[in-house]
């Protein structure tokens, strides 16, 4: 069995030890300890949010695979996650939509880039001074030999540390700094901030440029009322994840991936405003029948435009005719839109 470090936010008094365990006072978080080369050796470490692994992110993760790959080191990501999901009971509410993938789908493109992903919730190092974070968790926790991160990185409680601060550390400490010019797309850096605002706006198109694929949503799918099937257009009822940004309620042609192959498809997000509901929904009409029931599968649908906003009609009929000319109409946009080779979860 791996022995667990626990970190402190002090470590003035001696640990305590015992021969599964090394316990230091208030402890802030647990994690495995590391495999035995990368306490001997060091590690390339980047840290940060990484929401919605991005163009910006990619620049940053090929130089921490390039350091790793010249000094022999494994590559480390530190994963800043939120402090609470909608299904902790001290969670407040209501929780706002703001990520640009769920977390599962972010730590897993990490893992792509990484030897080790570790996970820390923002709450529990945003009372560090630069000193202490560099100290106890780039130093002491992760063995540290070389940091790589954006020329905008900030850390420390405050973020009053920035990568002046980290080579001033690391001068002292004993590790390599090395900083990245930030990525560009029409004139402007990449940033999550940047694309969770062209999402809300329902800008698919500079989402996609900076993020260097679609923006897709991801969900197991559940039953719901069956009224797609009844008026001959049936959906899949995707459970998206709640902290996960929304575009604008509408219709969407989507690439959809089910079973490890590609659907074309529309995606609805609204709240049916034809039949007088309240409830949020997610839905999927693949244009050509899945190849066995779809409830309890993962699917994952590119978004890759509009092609119109939701609306209210005057009866299920009209609807109906409506959602024929939406298809129409996704077929012609989706003729214009290659294919992913493969799912983001591929």
């Amino acid at each position: 069995m791996r022995s667990v470090l626990i970190l402190a936010h002090c470590t003035g008094r001696k640990p305590l030890h015992s021969s599964s365990q090394r316990v230091f006072c208030h402890p802030y978080h647990a994690v495995p300890s590391a495999p035995r080369w990368g306490m001997d050796h060091g590690r390339v470490v980047s840290m940060g949010s990484f929401d919605g692994v991005h163009a910006g992110h990619a620049e940053l993760l090929r130089e921490v695979t390039a350091q790793a790959k010249r000094r022999s080191l494994p590559r480390l990501l530190l994963a800043f996650i939120p402090p609470c999901t909608p299904d902790d009971s001290h969670c407040p509410a209501p929780i706002r939509r703001q990520l640009l993938l769920p977390l599962q789908v972010r730590l897993a493109l990490l893992r792509r880039h990484a030897d080790e992903v570790h996970r820390e919730t923002v709450d529990s190092v945003r009372t560090l001074t630069p000193d202490r974070f560099a100290r106890d968790v780039l130093v002491r926790r992760l063995r540290t030999r070389v940091v790589v991160e954006g020329e905008s990185f900030r850390f420390g409680h405050g973020r009053s540390g920035d990568m002046e601060t980290m080579r001033s550390l690391g001068e002292e400490l004993g590790f390599d700094v090395i900083s990245i010019p930030p990525v560009h797309t029409d004139g402007e850096p990449v940033s999550s901030t940047r694309i969770r605002r062209a999402i809300e706006q329902g800008d698919l198109r500079l989402a996609r440029r900076c993020l260097a694929r679609p923006y897709a949503l991801f969900g197991v799918v559940v039953r719901g009322d069956q009224l797609g099937t009844q008026i001959g257009y049936p959906t899949a009822n995707l459970a998206v994840d709640p902290l996960v940004l929304l575009p604008p309620h509408g219709v969407y042609a989507v690439h959809a991936w089910a079973f490890g192959r590609p659907f074309d498809g529309l995606l609805y997000l609204g709240r049916r405003p034809t039949l007088g509901e309240n409830d949020l929904r997610c839905e999927v009409h693949l244009l050509e029948p899945p190849p066995q029931p779809l409830y309890g599968q993962h699917l994952e649908a590119h978004l890759l435009e509009s092609i119109r906003a939701d609306r209210a009609f005057s009866s299920v009929a009209e609807l109906q005719e409506k959602i024929q000319l939406d298809i129409d109409l996704a077929r012609r946009i989706l003729n214009q839109h290659p294919r992913e080779p493969e799912p983001i979860l591929g």
